[in-house]
């Protein structure tokens, strides 16, 4: 986890999603004070929540869009 934080920006944003298999995720807070940084979180839903949404993505040809 705190190589991660060290990638960020100053006021950069760290989005957790989905939970680690073991449930457990730690960072240190000076990895998150010392680059002034956010941590959030998001649930992705379960597996037929994913399953419809790849079918959804696919009936309507989502593409990604890459920089």
């Amino acid at each position: 986890m705190v190589d991660y934080a060290t990638l960020l920006d100053l006021d950069g944003c760290f989005v957790q999603v989905g939970a680690p298999e073991d449930g457990a995720l730690e960072i240190p807070a000076f990895a998150l004070i010392g680059k002034r940084a956010k941590l959030g979180g998001s649930l992705i839903g379960g597996p037929n929540e994913i399953r419809e949404m790849l079918a959804l993505a696919a009936e309507k040809k989502v593409q990604p869009w890459i920089e």
